[in-house]
């Protein structure tokens, strides 16, 4: 029917777009032949047949297989030519090529039975695929048979399954070309490395020769420097053989007018021992105060260089027996061979330590701050200074550094010389003077000015770029004149820990520190300096099987000793000059950073017990004091707000 007719031309022309895309994706595929160039094709020649061997006519056997095959084959894509070309263009169709096309298409499957070349049969193969879809659709175009659905079907599978196998090679060539330029650039990569690894190579090369080039000329000027010096000491042997000799010749004439001279004296020399004997006691007195002198005059040098460098500076001061001891029967176990110096006596060992200065048990509260004044002067001046006592348990760390009203200790007399120094420079500067109090009970920091105490209230330790350590949240009053002072130094005694204890009745339970802050203005210039005064009365080193202490004792005796324990770590650590300092061990040493470690002037009294029973813990006092006198903190320096 017509409609039949119209599809069966849309499928061939479905089919000619299909073998279009083949091509241009690349496919091979045999080109419609045209039946007048088969005819002009040449025909194989025929060879004159020659009597040869049997393995000769073989091969002439093959080749005219071989010929028919060719001739064959030409017939058959003749035939496809024409019928292709009929069922493009029905009106040029020739009767009888669908016949041709179909006995052609039986030779094939024959001859695809026999033993063929591998080109041949694929040749074959591929025109039996043809023949049969040129007939397929001559078959369906030309006839009234329905066309075969499943068919149909099976060959559009078959195109979908082309073109996937078309797209995954497009893919993989895609995939070939992205590995081949990743192996480009990573070749590249290579070759810059390559070409680095090369450079390093010669410039190391190049080091390696200039060094290799400087070691020689240094040894070759070492070398030279070596013959010059062989030369020259050549030359200095041979001077010095001629100075023996002329020294030998003078030696021999010397020795020569001595033996002269002393046989001439010999007869002088009775009269010369009398008068010896005569002069040597007087010799020998003078002799000893010349020492003396000179003793004392290395001491106050030596003190001086002491001070020049920032040492810190030590004071020894031995208490006197008290009525107790001597009624246990305890005797004095120090001695005093010189100015500065004590012996100790435990047992039948003496050990003797050298101090800036050392004061005997008859030793003054005024004789004592009268070495002590050059320091209070510098506190005006704007230099921070600490002064604080060190000692076991009843060894007068407090009378010394307090003392009671009618013998004041330290404190209040450099109190009172700090506000003399302020009256007489009153036409010149202007100060203001505030004082603060402390202690550090069981390593917690409680403020003595401040009557109500409260938990809520923190005082931590922080530092100011130009007052150093102090501490926050604590009371501070201005003050005009000493009396005030004693006001707020009654009000700090009363609220400071104390205890009785078998080494003392009235023990102080922890560390108390008075704050003196001075600020100078120069009415002149207008420069303001701040001076810092610290007057530390240290609790005393204790030990616990000695003093009887238990309870709440107890514990304060061992934060005592665990604080006094960890300043002597930092003096051994400044001692040493160790790069870190383990100030932060305990609020005591925190507090003292700046007056042990930084810019400041720094004196320590050792007070000791004279006390034969208190020998060992004198001694064990003395010797921490002895490494304290070590520690150089510098040459100190005036403080500027």
């Amino acid at each position: 029917s017509t409609q039949s007719t119209w599809e069966l031309q849309a499928q061939l022309q479905e089919f000619s777009i299909a073998l279009h895309r083949l091509k241009a994706r690349g496919v091979a595929l045999p080109p419609p032949t045209d039946p007048e160039e088969k005819r002009e094709r040449r025909r194989p020649v025929k060879k004159e047949p020659a009597a040869k061997s049997p393995a000769t006519r073989r091969t002439q056997e093959q080749d005219q297989q071989l010929t028919a095959i060719e001739i064959l084959m030409t017939n058959i894509q003749a035939n496809m030519s024409n019928l292709e070309l009929g069922l493009q263009r029905p009106e040029l169709l020739q009767e009888g090529v669908a016949e041709e096309c179909r006995r052609h298409l039986e030779k094939i499957q024959v001859i695809l039975s026999i033993d063929l070349p591998q080109h041949a049969a694929f040749e074959f193969i591929t025109m039996s695929d043809q023949l049969h879809e040129l007939l397929g659709l001559h078959d369906a175009l030309f006839t009234d048979a329905q066309p075969d659905e499943v068919e149909a079907e099976k060959e559009a599978e078959e195109l979908r399954v082309l073109e996937l196998e078309i797209e995954e090679e497009e893919r993989l060539c895609e995939q070939k070309e992205s590995e081949l330029d990743t192996l480009k650039r990573q070749r590249s990569d290579a070759e810059q490395e390559l070409s680095s690894l090369q450079e390093a190579a010669r410039q190391h090369a190049l080091t390696q020769a200039a060094d290799a080039n400087k070691e020689q000329r240094v040894l070759q000027e070492r070398l030279t420097d070596s013959l010059s010096l062989v030369v020259n000491l050549k030359q200095s042997v041979m001077d010095l053989k001629h100075q023996l000799r002329t020294a030998s010749v003078e030696q021999r004439a010397a020795n020569t007018l001595f033996t002269q001279q002393l046989q001439a004296s010999m007869g002088e020399y009775p009269k010369l021992v009398e008068r010896a004997r005569a002069g040597e006691t007087k010799a020998f007195v003078t002799l000893k105060k010349l020492y003396a002198v000179e003793v004392s005059t290395r001491k106050k040098l030596y003190n001086k260089l002491q001070e020049l460098r920032g040492n810190i500076r030590v004071y020894c001061r031995v208490r006197p027996l008290s009525q107790k001891e001597i009624g246990q029967g305890s005797t004095s176990s120090v001695t005093y061979p010189s100015e500065g110096e004590i012996v100790v006596k435990e047992g039948a060992k003496q050990k003797a330590f050298e101090f800036d200065m050392v004061f005997a048990e008859q030793a003054q509260q005024q004789e004592i701050f009268e070495d002590t004044k050059p320091l209070i002067n510098c506190v005006v001046d704007g230099y921070k200074v600490c002064i604080f006592a060190y000692g076991q348990t009843g060894s007068g760390k407090t009378f010394t550094m307090q003392g009671p009203p009618e013998c004041p200790g330290v404190n209040r007399r450099a109190l009172s010389r700090l506000f003399e120094l302020v009256a007489e420079r009153a036409e010149t500067e202007t100060s203001t003077v505030n004082v603060s109090v402390l202690e550090i009970y069981n390593e917690t920091i409680r403020d003595l000015l401040n009557d109500h105490h409260s938990e809520k209230v923190k005082y931590e330790i922080k530092t100011h770029p130009v007052e150093g350590q102090y501490v926050e949240n604590l009371t501070s009053f201005e003050v005009k004149a000493v009396e005030d002072i004693d006001q707020y130094m009654v009000r700090a005694e009363r609220n400071r820990s104390s205890g009785r204890t078998n080494m003392n009745e009235h023990s102080s339970r922890s560390h108390m520190l008075l704050y003196v802050v001075v600020r100078t203005k120069n009415l002149q210039s207008g420069v303001v300096t701040v001076g810092k005064l610290s007057l530390v009365d240290l609790a005393g080193s204790e030990r616990v099987g000695k003093s009887g202490a238990t309870g709440e004792r107890m514990k304060e005796a061992q934060c005592i000793n665990k604080s006094l324990s960890a300043l002597g770590d930092v003096i051994a650590s400044l001692s040493r000059n160790d790069s870190h300092t383990p100030y932060r061990n305990s609020k005591l040493t925190h507090l003292l950073k700046d007056s042990l470690g930084g810019n400041s002037k720094c004196l320590m009294f050792v007070n000791v017990s004279p006390a034969s029973s208190n020998a060992n813990e004198s001694n064990n006092s003395l010797q921490f004091a002895f490494r304290a006198r070590g520690v150089v903190l510098g040459p100190a320096k005036r403080n500027y707000k």
